[in-house]
């Protein structure tokens, strides 16, 4: 199997067993997707284990729950943990790439070099998935999958490359569109991406809550963030490019909050996007 879809699916593993200390976390992701009405249909972009999602809350407050991430098990496993395996509201769609690039990719190396079709491929790729889910959506959410994307560059072509930035605004705009393009008319969408983790900050896990968002905003100052994921650039992006600001009705930057994954602490943000 591709390496890049079994490091996937190692990272699922690694944190199947953290329903509990996932608690707050889901908490926010939940309340941020449980506000519709009954007749909805809603899809998460990334949702893996499920252990930010509580699906119980979900299946009453939408009349479908489309579940999409690359690691079939981990999503079966996922709504098997929350004794809802066989409800006729969940439907999983497992093995989808949503880069549509992995097998590409994963024959990228520092000494790659990727011509203007390869960086236009890698913006229109994601577009694949649109055969693969019965599109569009009254509420569609990326949940801190945008990171796990950039972080493939990250991975394969390195933070020295010369067209590492080029590739990197590549991946987030592929993204962007696709979340987009899955939303139904006047629908919402939820950007949900980790901006920072305790690995640079040390001192994030004790961070008071309401200190932390000038915490967050002194750190992103100081270039200290996760590569691709600064709030204030995707929200520009939405709201000044030319094909994704068409598209806005408004947007609404919530938190940040604080997502606790054991030995590591994140700073979690969301854009929450209506769209026209």
């Amino acid at each position: 199997m591709n390496p890049l879809i079994n490091r996937q699916i190692a990272f699922n593993l690694g944190s199947s067993d953290a329903w509990d200390i996932f608690a707050e976390h889901r908490r926010q992701v939940t309340s941020l997707l449980g506000d519709s009405s009954d007749q909805s249909r809603i899809c998460v972009l990334g949702a893996g284990n499920c252990n930010d999602l509580d699906l119980a809350t979900l299946v009453q407050t939408h009349q479908e729950v489309h579940l999409v991430d690359i690691d079939a098990d981990a999503l079966s496993k996922g709504t098997s943990r929350q004794d809802l395996a066989n409800n006729a509201a969940i439907y999983l769609h497992g093995g989808i790439d949503l880069t549509g690039m992995m097998d590409l990719m994963n024959h990228w190396h520092p000494k790659s070099t990727l011509s203007p079709d390869d960086i236009s491929a890698i913006i229109q790729a994601p577009m694949r998935c649109l055969e693969q889910l019965p599109g569009p959506f009254d509420i569609v959410a990326s949940t801190c999958l945008l990171s796990q994307l950039i972080k493939i560059i990250v991975d394969t072509i390195g933070e020295d490359h010369l067209q590492f930035v080029e590739l990197i605004q590549a991946i987030r705009m592929g993204h962007l569109l696709l979340l987009m393009k899955l939303i139904t008319s006047r629908g919402q969408g939820l950007l949900i991406t980790d901006v920072v983790s305790s690995d640079t900050y040390r001192e994030l896990a004790s961070v008071p809550a309401q200190s932390l968002n000038q915490v967050l905003v002194q750190l992103i100052r100081q270039g200290n963030f996760f590569h691709g994921v600064n709030p204030a650039i995707i929200v520009n992006l939405l709201r000044q490019d030319p094909i994704l600001s068409q598209q806005v009705a408004t947007l609404e930057p919530i938190g940040p909050w604080r997502w606790n994954l054991g030995p590591r602490h994140y700073a979690v943000i969301a854009v929450k996007i209506q769209k026209r």
